[in-house]
């Protein structure tokens, strides 16, 4: 049995150690702190007093409706992206362009991609600040994960069924960061208060993160209580994907025959 370490061994598991901790110990310190707001009340219940009391439920629910609208949207499109590219597509400068651009558009901040889907799709088609108009924000938001996802898959797995495990992670990851972004539902359909649930993909919607950041940023009188008790709920959404996507692809792997 090994005991000893080397000292570079030593030092890429202190650097291992120092990346992992903070983010370990923000994300317990938030479920801390979420743990005594939390309750049956709190999530299924309809917000009072501009959610200084009451519940929650209509961000959940609307969180849920842009993840399922965002999914329709971003899988088709991506996955069909990442096949075309990876099998179809001509090596030549059109296609190395489209390919810096699938790069260049991850970096791009989501505030840019906000303003991007209040023209294109509440302005111009008509959508109106509503659940379709950040659905599709969103998906193009996410869609270069996806795509990335499906191409490397794909070519590393020749045929598509074997593809699935890139695809649903990419689009686990993808959904996960779209569940906690503010900034491209901030100015394409979100409201901080409304009295109703969603009844389809044209309503207007309440969501956790914008919820969360209109709570701490211009409600004074917001019990801190229940500041926490959303940001753990949210926390808690988007790391259960995120684990669902590495949990999935680590039981994929297992079951291939190399």
């Amino acid at each position: 049995m090994r005991t000893k370490y080397s000292a570079r061994e030593i030092a890429c598991l202190l650097a291992l150690f120092l990346t992992v901790l903070p983010p370990l110990a923000a994300v317990l310190y938030i479920f801390v702190q979420a743990l005594p707001g939390i309750s049956f009340e709190f999530i299924f219940s309809m917000p009072v007093r501009r959610g200084i009391e009451g519940g929650i439920l209509p961000a959940i629910v609307g969180t849920l409706w842009l993840m399922f609208g965002t999914t329709l949207a971003v899988l088709p499109i991506g996955v069909g992206a990442g096949i075309y590219l990876a099998e179809f597509a001509p090596n030549n400068r059109l296609t190395r362009l489209l390919e810096m651009a699938l790069v260049n558009l991850a970096g791009v901040p989501s505030v840019v991609f906000g303003l991007f889907g209040y023209t294109i799709f509440v302005i111009m088609l008509g959508f109106g600040p509503s659940i379709l108009s950040a659905s599709l924000t969103l998906a193009a938001l996410t869609l270069p994960l996806v795509v990335t996802a499906t191409r490397w898959q794909t070519v590393s797995t020749i045929i598509m069924p074997c593809a699935r495990t890139g695809v649903v992670t990419g689009t686990l990851l993808a959904l996960a960061r779209a569940a906690g972004e503010t900034a491209p539902i901030l100015i394409t359909g979100a409201a901080f208060a409304l009295p109703n649930l969603p009844r389809s993909f044209m309503s207007r919607f309440m969501a956790l993160p914008y919820h969360l950041y209109i709570s701490v940023t211009q409600i004074p009188a917001m019990p801190p209580e229940r500041m926490w008790a959303t940001a753990g709920i949210l926390l808690f959404l988007v790391l259960t994907m995120q684990v669902g996507a590495t949990i999935w692809r680590e039981q994929e792997r297992r079951k291939k025959q190399w």
